[in-house]
């Protein structure tokens, strides 16, 4: 074959090349509702070329561009069209660390009702188209797959791959400006394109030691913190220590912290009305609409989420680690305790976790006989109810340690078949299905919190209750556009720390001091309520106190300070990045640093 030819086939053939790799680029973000017209060049070459890199790989691997584009004009078109199932009940796309959750988010996928919109039938349709040319690639040429000229352009072309890996690891130039937004999956899927966010991330993965990390620093930090007093006894009840329950109420949150708007009938009147021997407010989360067992561990160990990718529960937590459950259990009264999650045992390995974190029972949806559903889950008042049952058959003369992890509340917001007893609509705006069945269960919650504490009112023991919400719900832009004027893609920082915003309270059936806190954050939470409880705290316990006076509040998302001024994590060279770097170092040993693990400072000693 003359040279000229051989020159313009093989320009030929990377012009196919180039172009399908964009093809795919194109369909799969049609899935998340984005045209490449909706991207600035740089961002389109970058996702095109992350495209082509997947397909030279498998084209040197198989020496064959036919198959090479058949496999992964496939494989996009699924990705695309399990995004668009995620999207619909979550909000945002599959993000690398979605992998470890593959059980709980199929389980729980499984109860949505989807809708088909144009762009998924655009996608679906160009996604075909790519197939189907795919199949019309020339075939490759019959020949020893070990030849030596195939196995060199297969060999280079492997090495042009994994060269190209290798940079863009160590060298920040092609991802710069990607990987530092995680605080909004949504917004970076959103600028950045689905491939090139998903593999900025994909990078986030590890959790290193911190620069600087030393035991020896993490004991100096904690040492302030050695408590001398000798501790004899519940100076709050002046008899034994209280009965301890603690909630976190699935996507329970306070949608009035996002903007005003009327309804029909009081969402929240009980709540609101405790202000006797109650401390209220609210706590950032740094998660929303999902990843429930994020806050969770945040409440349970004292951990921050703002150091931590991916999902704790189901990646970090290997062995025994002190938590507020065995601060509480070395204490005098408490013998067993109990975990409730009225769901899936399974979900989140909680079924393994649990017993890592010092609880003595699990009691999951098996647990639960004729229970009152709501939706298809099984409802506050029946979770309730099976606290009071646990508390009339304790053991006599010791106090109940309850942990309820509730699931009444947990979207999709659109079952037309339920019936609820009040329904809740807004009157301000056309606030549309979801966000007001959304508003119906959280009235609901209500009414059963209020069955709770009216139960607990009328105990001769002393008992205290937390209940906190682990999340907001995700809801239609639309509704964020009638309450905050603008769709959640113009959201800033400090719009987005508002739908990270849920409420708490604890109330007591003795007296407690009332307050209201403006701000303070999951993290915090089990510390504040165990001083309130008048229990003894591990040091690492006073240590988050003592930081709470200085950052109120510190999530995934963005961190207050003392004088309401919000940081970013990224913040270097200031009190406030000094104090998080201290944060960082005493998590790690507690986390991570198993042979160096200062246990004193995490144990309440009895």
């Amino acid at each position: 074959m003359p040279y000229k030819n051989i020159v313009i086939k093989g320009f030929i053939n990377v012009i196919i090349f180039i172009t399908l790799s964009f093809w795919e680029f194109l369909y799969l973000e049609l899935f998340l509702k984005k045209a490449v017209t909706d991207f600035p060049n740089d961002i389109i070459i970058k996702n095109v070329v992350l495209m082509m890199l997947v397909n030279l790989m498998l084209a040197s691997v198989l020496q064959s561009v036919r198959a090479a584009f058949l496999i992964s004009c496939f494989l996009v078109l699924a990705a695309g069209i399990a995004n668009f199932f995620v999207i619909s009940f979550r909000g945002y796309g599959i993000v690398y660390m979605d992998f470890y959750a593959i059980k709980t988010a199929a389980t729980v996928a499984g109860g949505y009702s989807y809708k088909v919109t144009p762009y998924f039938l655009a996608g679906c349709f160009t996604g075909a188209a790519g197939i189907l040319t795919s199949i019309h690639l020339p075939r490759r040429h019959k020949g020893n797959y070990f030849g030596k000229k195939p196995l060199i352009v297969s060999i280079t072309g492997i090495a042009i791959c994994l060269a190209f890996t290798a940079w863009i690891n160590f060298d920040a130039t092609f991802f710069r400006g990607v990987s530092s937004i995680t605080w909004d999956h949504n917004i970076g899927i959103s600028d950045y394109g689905y491939l090139l966010y998903f593999t900025a991330n994909a990078g986030k993965a590890r959790v290193e030691e911190p620069p600087g990390y030393s035991a020896e620093k993490a004991d100096k930090i904690l040492s302030v913190y050695e408590s001398e007093k000798d501790y004899s006894g519940n100076s709050k009840t002046g008899q034994k220590n209280p009965n301890i329950i603690m909630i976190m109420n699935e996507s329970f949150s306070d949608l009035r912290v996002l903007g005003d708007y009327q309804t029909d009938i009081d969402v929240m009147p009980f709540y609101d009305s405790l202000k006797e021997n109650t401390i209220k407010g609210y706590v950032q989360s740094s998660v929303y609409g999902g990843y429930t067992s994020n806050s969770e561990f945040e409440f349970l160990t004292g951990c921050s989420k703002v150091f931590l990718p991916g999902n704790p529960y189901l990646q970090y937590m290997d062995g025994y680690l002190p938590s507020v459950i065995s601060n509480i259990k070395s204490q005098k009264g408490y013998d067993e305790a109990v975990a409730i999650h009225p769901y899936n045992a399974s979900g989140y390995n909680r079924n393994r976790v649990y017993p890592l974190l010092y609880f003595d029972k699990f009691l999951s949806m098996d647990d639960f006989e004729n229970p009152i559903l709501v939706r298809d889950y099984i409802s506050d008042l029946s979770s309730y109810q099976k606290i009071e049952e646990l508390y009339e058959n304790k053991k006599e003369g010791s106090s109940l340690c309850v942990f309820n992890v509730t699931m009444q509340n947990h979207n999709p917001y659109n079952n037309t078949s339920y019936k609820f007893k009040d329904n809740v609509h807004v009157t301000s705006f056309p606030a549309g299905m979801q966000a007001e069945q959304y508003l119906s269960l959280i009235k609901m919650s209500d009414d059963a919190l209020e069955q709770l504490i009216t139960y607990f009112q009328n105990v001769d023991e002393p008992v205290i209750i937390l209940l906190f919400g682990d999340h907001q719900p995700h809801l239609p832009d639309l509704f964020y556009k009638d309450l905050m004027g603008k769709m959640p893609l113009q959201f800033t920082q400090e719009d987005t720390m508002l739908k990270h915003k849920v409420p708490f309270l604890i109330w007591a059936n003795y007296d407690i001091q009332e307050m209201f806190i403006d701000k303070a954050s999951i993290n915090y939470l089990s510390s504040i309520f165990l001083d309130a409880a008048g229990l003894k705290s591990s040091n690492f316990n006073r240590y988050l106190l003592d930081l709470y006076k200085k950052l109120p509040a510190i999530s995934a998302v963005g961190s207050y300070d003392s004088t309401g001024t919000l940081h970013e994590k990224s913040e270097r060279n200031n009190k406030y990045s000094q104090l998080m770097k201290e944060y960082e170092i005493v998590q790690y040993n507690y986390l991570f640093d198993d042979e160096n693990r200062l246990d004193r400072h995490f144990r309440a000693d009895p």
